[in-house]
């Protein structure tokens, strides 16, 4: 491959440091500037974290940026051919395109259309983004799709993109490591990279990225402990998980309302999508956190009796002031989780009547550990056991229940018959 020294775009980042779009990547500036990829300034990286962590305001703009300097870096060092070079970055800087405002939040409650489906729509159907694409290569969106699709050219490249271990994941546990100041984010990027490589057929054509265990093994290792710390102390942090919980029940609420005619003023483009009525890609990069916030502070601060959602509005008023729903955790079993559901619905409804449901959330968490499962995880070379896959295993899921402060003495002690169980008092 052949990496020119054309000046471009320079961007300073606390974690890569300088990240650059210099030589073969330089049209791919282009896409930094258009709509579509300045909305992810206004999309939180961590949804709900900032809540808990005073540092984790970071967007999915900068995290885009990382994910497009980790994918060059590891182009750099496979070197494969040019096309498929600036595919692949351009998968990178592109693969969080299509998030909706709170991300995994917003997709629970409009649940028929992933962010990779937006994703694909995006670069397929926004003129001014598709207008850019195909400025630098014609059939780049064509070839975007079919590398995320899995229909790629060398199938192993999706790996790059879209498994247990690429560019996006590499990318977001230093950075959100970095943002919430804890310290167990840490790992050895550049080793993973130096460890990297590709494997050829006999006539010389890669087909497969690797990991060389004599290199790389003990690094992905400390990568694979430091996702296991990140989900549990903070992506599963119970304020974080209690915060998305009130405001999955509250869109729940105003979906419900839209569906039943009774038409709040604010969101018309998210009454649309509740209505199960179809919205352009331009349409629904309007919204962003920004928008929902302001929604939501609408619902908590302009209230009027009469005219205004009672229910809306509690949930919008303790999501606004940081009341937040209490959490009890249980080992996660069937009997336990009939049980959960039959004693929840039945005091919930004593409190809050036929809008009960709003109030509460049963979730089944899993907490990953250390190793990914073989479809999509990297083979290793070198390795005692031959050639093998780093494995997924996870521990026994937790039942974890969100509900409303004025639930959770009640069920509190009901539930503490189910042990071994944890709760937390949240602030």
């Amino acid at each position: 491959m052949s990496y020119l020294t054309t000046e471009g775009r320079v961007f300073r980042d606390p974690i890569h440091g300088l990240i650059e779009f210099s030589g073969i990547y330089r049209p791919l500036q282009s896409i930094i500037e258009t709509r579509a990829f300045q909305r992810l300034r206004r999309i939180h990286q961590m949804g709900f974290a900032g809540f808990v962590y005073l540092g984790a305001e970071h967007s999915r703009f900068g995290h885009s940026l990382g994910a497009y300097h980790i994918a060059t870096r590891i182009l750099q060092k496979i070197n494969l051919d040019e096309e498929t070079a600036i595919d692949v970055a351009t998968a990178a800087l592109l693969h969080d395109i299509g998030h909706g405002p709170f991300s995994h939040a917003w997709e629970e409650v409009f649940s028929h259309r992933t962010h990779e489906d937006w994703g694909k729509e995006i670069i397929q159907k926004e003129p001014e983004l598709v207008a850019t694409l195909r400025d630098i290569r014609p059939d780049l969106p064509e070839s975007l799709i079919r590398l995320w699709s899995g229909k790629y050219k060398y199938s192993f490249a999706r790996k790059l993109v879209a498994s247990d271990v690429d560019c996006d994941r590499l990318d977001y546990l230093l950075r959100d490591g970095h943002y919430t100041g804890v310290r167990y984010a840490n790992y050895d990027l550049d080793w993973i990279i130096h460890a990297l490589r590709l494997s050829y057929s006999e006539e010389g054509q890669p087909i497969d990225l690797i990991l060389d265990s004599k290199r790389g093994l003990l690094a992905v290792e400390q990568y694979l402990s430091a996702r296991s710390y990140m989900y549990e102390k903070v992506y599963q942090h119970k304020t974080v998980h209690a915060a998305e919980s009130m405001f999955v029940r509250m869109f729940h609420r105003f979906r419900d309302l839209i569906k039943e005619e009774k038409l709040p003023s604010e969101l018309p483009i998210v009454a649309r999508i509740s209505q199960n009525r179809s919205i352009t890609a331009t349409e629904y990069l309007s919204l962003d956190d920004i928008t929902i916030v302001s929604a939501i502070d609408r619902w908590c601060w302009d209230y009027q009796e009469g005219s205004s959602d009672p229910t809306l509005h509690n949930l919008a008023q303790a999501f606004t002031k940081r009341r937040f729903f209490k959490c009890i955790e249980l080992i996660s079993d069937p009997q336990t989780l009939a049980h959960v559901q039959e004693h929840v619905e039945h005091v919930a409804t004593k409190h809050f009547g036929d809008h009960a449901k709003y109030y509460y959330r049963i979730d089944t968490i899993r907490k990953k550990r250390r190793k990914l499962p073989t479809d999509s995880g990297l083979r290793v070379i070198h390795h005692p056991k031959t050639e093998h896959f780093l494995k997924k295993d996870i521990e026994q899921p937790i039942i974890r229940l969100d509900c409303a402060r004025e639930l959770y003495e009640e069920l509190f002690k009901e539930l503490s018959q189910f042990s071994p169980f944890t709760t937390e008092e949240l602030d």
